[in-house]
Protein backbone atom coordinates (compact mmCIF):
# COMPACT_ATOMS: atom_id res chain seq x y z
CA UNK A 1 0.00 0.00 0.00
CA UNK A 2 3.06 2.01 -0.26
CA UNK A 3 2.10 4.09 -3.13
CA UNK A 4 -1.41 5.20 -2.06
CA UNK A 5 -2.31 8.41 -1.80
CA UNK A 6 -3.83 10.19 1.36
CA UNK A 7 -5.64 13.54 1.93
CA UNK A 8 -7.40 15.29 4.87
CA UNK A 9 -10.32 12.79 4.25
CA UNK A 10 -8.54 9.51 4.36
CA UNK A 11 -9.44 7.31 7.72
CA UNK A 12 -6.44 4.71 7.13
CA UNK A 13 -4.34 7.51 9.28
CA UNK A 14 -3.48 5.78 13.10
CA UNK A 15 -2.33 7.87 15.48
CA UNK A 16 -1.08 5.87 18.81
CA UNK A 17 -0.90 7.81 22.03
CA UNK A 18 -0.58 8.00 25.82
CA UNK A 19 -3.44 9.23 28.52
CA UNK A 20 -0.52 12.17 28.86
CA UNK A 21 -0.70 14.24 26.07
CA UNK A 22 -2.38 12.03 23.52
CA UNK A 23 -5.52 13.99 23.52
CA UNK A 24 -3.95 17.47 23.04
CA UNK A 25 -2.15 15.52 20.06
CA UNK A 26 -4.80 13.84 18.38
CA UNK A 27 -6.92 16.99 18.04
CA UNK A 28 -4.05 18.66 16.58
CA UNK A 29 -3.42 15.94 14.89
CA UNK A 30 -7.71 15.37 13.68
CA UNK A 31 -7.29 18.94 12.62
CA UNK A 32 -5.81 18.09 9.44
CA UNK A 33 -7.16 14.40 9.42
CA UNK A 34 -10.47 14.32 10.47
CA UNK A 35 -10.94 10.91 9.96
CA UNK A 36 -7.77 9.41 10.96
CA UNK A 37 -8.21 6.38 13.80
CA UNK A 38 -7.20 7.23 17.36
CA UNK A 39 -5.31 4.47 19.83
CA UNK A 40 -4.24 5.24 23.43
CA UNK A 41 -2.63 3.14 25.57
CA UNK A 42 -2.18 3.72 29.51
CA UNK A 43 1.34 2.54 30.72
CA UNK A 44 0.92 -0.82 32.74
CA UNK A 45 -2.25 -1.57 31.24
CA UNK A 46 -2.91 -4.88 29.24
CA UNK A 47 -2.05 -4.15 25.16
CA UNK A 48 -4.37 -7.42 23.95
CA UNK A 49 -7.40 -5.34 22.80
CA UNK A 50 -5.70 -2.19 21.42
CA UNK A 51 -3.82 -4.51 19.20
CA UNK A 52 -6.73 -6.51 17.98
CA UNK A 53 -7.88 -2.45 16.68
CA UNK A 54 -4.45 -2.03 15.50
CA UNK A 55 -4.61 -4.93 13.26
CA UNK A 56 -7.92 -4.79 12.50
CA UNK A 57 -6.86 -3.18 9.25
CA UNK A 58 -3.89 -2.00 7.31
CA UNK A 59 -2.70 1.84 7.82
CA UNK A 60 -1.38 4.24 5.29
CA UNK A 61 0.89 5.30 7.93
CA UNK A 62 0.94 5.37 11.94
CA UNK A 63 2.30 8.45 14.20
CA UNK A 64 3.44 6.76 17.60
CA UNK A 65 3.23 9.87 19.88
CA UNK A 66 4.56 11.00 23.26
CA UNK A 67 4.14 6.97 23.67
CA UNK A 68 5.42 4.14 25.12
CA UNK A 69 3.87 1.14 23.60
CA UNK A 70 6.07 -1.02 22.54
CA UNK A 71 5.32 -2.45 18.81
CA UNK A 72 5.92 -6.30 18.83
CA UNK A 73 7.42 -7.73 15.14
CA UNK A 74 3.48 -8.75 13.96
CA UNK A 75 1.66 -5.39 14.84
CA UNK A 76 4.95 -3.72 11.87
CA UNK A 77 2.76 -5.93 9.44
CA UNK A 78 0.02 -3.25 9.60
CA UNK A 79 1.41 0.26 10.43
CA UNK A 80 2.38 1.05 7.37
CA UNK A 81 4.96 3.42 7.25
CA UNK A 82 5.79 4.14 11.12
CA UNK A 83 6.72 7.39 13.02
CA UNK A 84 7.56 8.45 16.26
CA UNK A 85 8.27 11.48 18.02
CA UNK A 86 9.72 11.37 20.95
CA UNK A 87 10.03 13.82 23.65
CA UNK A 88 13.24 14.32 24.20
CA UNK A 89 16.76 14.70 22.06
CA UNK A 90 18.91 11.70 21.15
CA UNK A 91 21.00 12.09 23.74
CA UNK A 92 18.31 10.13 26.20
CA UNK A 93 16.72 6.57 25.01
CA UNK A 94 13.79 5.32 26.83
CA UNK A 95 12.12 6.92 29.79
CA UNK A 96 13.03 9.81 31.85
CA UNK A 97 12.37 12.52 29.20
CA UNK A 98 11.30 15.00 31.95
CA UNK A 99 13.85 14.10 34.78
CA UNK A 100 17.21 13.42 33.24
CA UNK A 101 17.88 16.59 32.08
CA UNK A 102 16.81 18.12 35.32
CA UNK A 103 19.24 15.39 37.38
CA UNK A 104 22.47 15.83 34.58
CA UNK A 105 22.07 19.54 34.45
CA UNK A 106 21.61 19.66 30.54
CA UNK A 107 21.56 22.94 28.68
CA UNK A 108 18.59 21.87 26.22
CA UNK A 109 16.32 19.64 25.64
CA UNK A 110 13.84 19.00 22.72
CA UNK A 111 12.18 16.38 20.95
CA UNK A 112 13.39 13.91 17.99
CA UNK A 113 11.50 12.67 15.00
CA UNK A 114 12.20 9.35 13.61
CA UNK A 115 11.22 5.72 11.94
CA UNK A 116 10.63 3.25 14.14
CA UNK A 117 12.44 -0.10 13.95
CA UNK A 118 11.11 -3.23 13.64
CA UNK A 119 11.42 -5.58 17.17
CA UNK A 120 12.74 -8.82 17.13
CA UNK A 121 10.17 -11.96 16.31
CA UNK A 122 10.98 -13.56 19.68
CA UNK A 123 11.30 -10.94 21.90
CA UNK A 124 12.00 -7.57 22.27
CA UNK A 125 15.26 -6.53 22.92
CA UNK A 126 14.35 -2.93 24.54
CA UNK A 127 17.74 -1.74 24.38
CA UNK A 128 18.43 -1.95 20.64
CA UNK A 129 14.47 -2.01 19.64
CA UNK A 130 13.18 1.06 21.18
CA UNK A 131 14.29 4.43 20.25
CA UNK A 132 16.89 3.64 17.86
CA UNK A 133 15.45 4.47 14.31
CA UNK A 134 17.07 6.62 11.80
CA UNK A 135 16.63 10.02 12.97
CA UNK A 136 14.55 12.33 11.31
CA UNK A 137 14.97 15.43 12.48
CA UNK A 138 15.53 17.00 15.65
CA UNK A 139 14.16 20.50 17.70
CA UNK A 140 16.19 21.72 20.20
CA UNK A 141 15.39 24.02 23.03
CA UNK A 142 17.56 26.17 25.52
CA UNK A 143 17.05 24.43 28.94
CA UNK A 144 16.93 27.43 31.98
CA UNK A 145 19.16 26.07 34.88
CA UNK A 146 15.79 27.39 36.85
CA UNK A 147 13.63 25.01 34.85
CA UNK A 148 11.44 22.44 37.62
CA UNK A 149 10.17 19.23 36.57
CA UNK A 150 7.12 21.00 36.56
CA UNK A 151 8.56 23.67 33.80
CA UNK A 152 10.45 20.66 31.76
CA UNK A 153 7.11 18.43 31.35
CA UNK A 154 5.13 21.54 29.79
CA UNK A 155 8.50 22.59 27.36
CA UNK A 156 8.74 19.02 25.80
CA UNK A 157 5.04 18.52 25.75
CA UNK A 158 5.24 21.81 23.66
CA UNK A 159 8.04 21.63 21.44
CA UNK A 160 6.20 17.14 20.66
CA UNK A 161 3.32 19.17 19.57
CA UNK A 162 4.93 21.71 17.55
CA UNK A 163 6.72 19.03 15.85
CA UNK A 164 3.53 17.47 15.43
CA UNK A 165 1.83 20.17 13.71
CA UNK A 166 5.10 20.61 11.41
CA UNK A 167 5.14 17.14 10.20
CA UNK A 168 1.16 17.20 9.90
CA UNK A 169 1.40 20.47 7.37
CA UNK A 170 4.14 18.51 5.53
CA UNK A 171 1.94 14.61 4.93
CA UNK A 172 -0.50 16.57 3.75
CA UNK A 173 1.56 18.24 1.16
CA UNK A 174 3.19 15.55 -0.04
CA UNK A 175 -0.41 13.66 0.08
CA UNK A 176 1.76 9.84 -1.12
CA UNK A 177 3.09 7.38 1.52
CA UNK A 178 5.98 6.79 -1.08
CA UNK A 179 6.72 10.41 -1.36
CA UNK A 180 6.62 11.27 2.27
CA UNK A 181 9.11 8.56 2.80
CA UNK A 182 11.49 9.27 0.20
CA UNK A 183 11.29 12.77 1.63
CA UNK A 184 11.97 11.62 5.39
CA UNK A 185 14.76 9.27 3.98
CA UNK A 186 16.43 11.97 2.71
CA UNK A 187 16.05 14.40 5.79
CA UNK A 188 17.53 11.66 7.84
CA UNK A 189 20.49 10.71 5.54
CA UNK A 190 21.44 13.90 5.29
CA UNK A 191 20.96 15.43 9.57
CA UNK A 192 23.89 13.58 10.95
CA UNK A 193 21.94 12.99 13.99
CA UNK A 194 22.72 9.84 16.04
CA UNK A 195 21.26 8.06 19.14
CA UNK A 196 22.90 7.75 22.50
CA UNK A 197 23.79 4.26 23.27
CA UNK A 198 22.98 4.72 26.63
CA UNK A 199 19.51 3.71 27.12
CA UNK A 200 16.98 4.86 30.37
CA UNK A 201 14.84 2.40 31.85
CA UNK A 202 12.34 2.72 34.79
CA UNK A 203 14.46 0.34 36.99
CA UNK A 204 17.63 3.28 36.17
CA UNK A 205 15.20 6.19 36.22
CA UNK A 206 14.07 5.08 39.93
CA UNK A 207 17.24 4.40 41.16
CA UNK A 208 18.42 8.14 40.05
CA UNK A 209 15.69 9.63 41.72
CA UNK A 210 15.86 7.78 44.63
CA UNK A 211 19.83 8.04 45.14
CA UNK A 212 19.36 12.10 44.29
CA UNK A 213 16.24 12.15 47.08
CA UNK A 214 18.77 11.22 49.51
CA UNK A 215 20.78 13.44 48.98
CA UNK A 216 18.74 16.74 47.73
CA UNK A 217 14.92 16.33 48.92
CA UNK A 218 14.75 20.01 47.82
CA UNK A 219 16.20 19.43 44.20
CA UNK A 220 14.26 21.05 41.13
CA UNK A 221 13.31 17.57 39.54
CA UNK A 222 11.07 17.02 42.73
CA UNK A 223 9.40 19.78 42.37
CA UNK A 224 6.13 19.64 40.38
CA UNK A 225 4.57 23.36 40.05
CA UNK A 226 6.22 24.71 36.97
CA UNK A 227 8.50 28.54 37.86
CA UNK A 228 8.69 29.35 34.26
CA UNK A 229 5.90 27.93 31.97
CA UNK A 230 2.29 28.70 32.25
CA UNK A 231 0.04 25.75 31.12
CA UNK A 232 -1.84 26.07 27.89
CA UNK A 233 -4.70 27.89 28.79
CA UNK A 234 -3.34 30.09 32.02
Amino acid sequence: MSDFRFDSNTDTILFFGDPNLGGDGFRLFSGFFPNAKQLIWKKGTGKTALRKELRSRSWLFTISFYNDFIFSYDDFDFLGLPLNIHPALPVLRGVGYDHVPLIENHGEHGATLHFMNRSSRLKVDIKSDVDSGRIIRVRKRTLSPEATYGDLRLLNQHVALDMLAGLCKQMLVWGCVETARRELCAEAETNGFVWSRRYISSSILGKMLEDLYMFDPGHRVFVEKPRLVCPVGD
